[in-house]
């Protein structure tokens, strides 16, 4: 049985490493434009995003409960996240808005990001992009099908 990661102050390698493996299993089942680690003054705690076009049409709760069962079924690893660490959002979300205005290049892939200002927009304490991509595209890596509840929905834009 997998133990719970403690994720306190300080980002550390495990973190990411079960933050990776935990995406590899989400997108296999919904589509994913962004996925980071994120860490604010006020929480004082890390917590792992996850950006997903689902946000705007099923909610945010529904797709936070599809983490859980996500994570909930993930017993392969030595390691999980645990469940307060998770943050479902969609494009729309102020951080994932901010992170697109201070895009590199076309896309941000495991990148740390820590003390950036964004042209007066706003600011990022400390950050770990898994990837980020443009509105309207989704992870490469992901099927061209996707599937909800076991039901084959459509195809991903790639």
């Amino acid at each position: 049985m997998a133990k719970e990661l403690y994720v306190g102050k300080i980002l550390t390698n495990e973190m990411i490493i079960v933050g990776k493996q935990f995406l590899q299993k989400i997108e296999i089942v919904m589509p994913i434009t962004g996925s980071f680690w994120l860490y604010t003054q006020e929480a004082e705690v890390w917590r792992l995003h996850v950006v997903t076009p689902l946000v705007a049409t099923e909610g945010p709760r529904k797709v936070y409960d599809k983490l859980l069962n996500i994570l909930d079924a993930d017993q392969e690893h030595e390691y999980v996240i645990p469940a307060i660490c998770l943050y479902a959002a969609d494009d729309n979300n102020p951080y994932v808005s901010l992170l697109h205005k201070m895009r590199l290049s076309d896309e941000l892939f495991d990148r740390r990001l820590t003390g950036v200002g964004v042209n007066g927009s706003g600011y990022i304490e400390d950050a770990y992009i898994y990837r980020l991509y443009e509105n309207d595209e989704v992870s490469h890596s992901q099927a061209d099908v996707y599937e909800e509840d076991g039901i084959s929905v459509g195809r991903r834009l790639i």
